[in-house]
């Protein structure tokens, strides 16, 4: 069986195609990724402008002819903060059904973590001791407290990296006053718990491990610790913008947000006292495949 899930983020979206085993296991065919960046639309004034929906229109031509290609079976794509928050969506997502014959479904905050949860502990397994999953996105971000298959706490916060570029620039601030600002404003709404390990996901995450293995010239990629948090951040801090690309081989749309999500991910390891965190590389599209079986 063929399958197909398209994570439609704030900052991009992707596209994995996997064919199901008989065990249930799965191979990667194909993953795409669209370097559209919704949030800095619907961020500023709450639309997604016209030249964006064409670029939309385009990556979804695009994403039909791969699922058309790879004789995908079943197909599901999902939207997050930026479509919803989106005042003018429902046209949109109507013209790249019509268009492309891909059925978007915008779902909550809730589910989005629910998705991300499912591909952790598909990924890692059943782990007795408590851990803090951080999913840090374009538009949101998610916190879940997770133990033994069981979720004891999970809430969806708007402190996407994306947005917070937005709100930074609306007030000439930096990301990370704005990001202080809003942890100390939602204090009380943060998780109580002991955590012995923080695991990450999405495309932030991502390019992290990345990071670890070309700044400090080590691994394992998928386990980082505070102190080499620390210094990935203050080499990423003093590399400028417009060098980030060569120099770090960061994605043109990561090089801003790289720097913040690093500093809210920090913030809550010192928080919690944290040591270490877990990146597994799986993420929304994975539990949405997951959903799909």
């Amino acid at each position: 069986m063929i399958l197909s899930s398209i994570d439609i983020g704030s900052n991009a979206i992707r596209q994995i195609i996997v064919e199901i085993k008989p065990d249930g296991a799965w191979k990667i065919l194909k993953k795409n990724r669209e370097c559209i960046r919704l949030g800095t639309d619907v961020f500023n004034d709450g639309l997604i402008q016209p030249l964006t929906q064409k670029r939309l229109l385009l990556a979804f031509k695009k994403m039909a002819r791969l699922n058309k290609k790879y004789k995908v079976e079943q197909n599901l794509a999902i939207a997050t903060s930026a479509f919803r928050d989106a005042k003018n969506k429902k046209p949109i997502l109507s013209a790249i059904l019509k268009h492309s014959k891909i059925k978007i479904k915008v779902i909550s905050g809730k589910k989005e973590a629910e998705l991300i949860r499912r591909a952790v502990q598909h990924n890692l397994g059943s782990n007795p001791a408590p851990y803090l999953l951080i999913d840090i996105g374009g538009g949101s971000v998610e916190l879940t407290h997770l133990q033994k298959n069981k979720i004891f706490y999970s809430q969806s916060f708007k402190w996407g990296m994306v947005r917070t570029l937005a709100e930074a620039k609306a007030l000439s601030q930096k990301p990370q006053q704005i990001l202080t600002a809003k942890l100390l404003h939602c204090k009380k709404d943060l998780p109580r718990a002991k955590f012995d390990i923080a695991v990450g996901t999405g495309g932030n995450f991502d390019a992290l491990a990345k990071l670890k293995l070309s700044l400090l010239k080590k691994g394992p990629n998928t386990l980082i610790t505070l102190v080499e948090l620390e210094n990935i951040y203050k080499k990423v801090s003093k590399t400028p913008h417009h060098q980030r690309v060569e120099k770090l081989k960061l994605k043109p749309d990561r090089i801003d947000v790289i720097e913040p999500a690093m500093f809210l991910t920090l913030y809550l390891m010192k928080k919690y006292h944290i040591k270490k965190i877990k990146i597994p590389g799986t993420g929304l599209k994975e539990g949405a495949i997951l959903s799909l079986l």
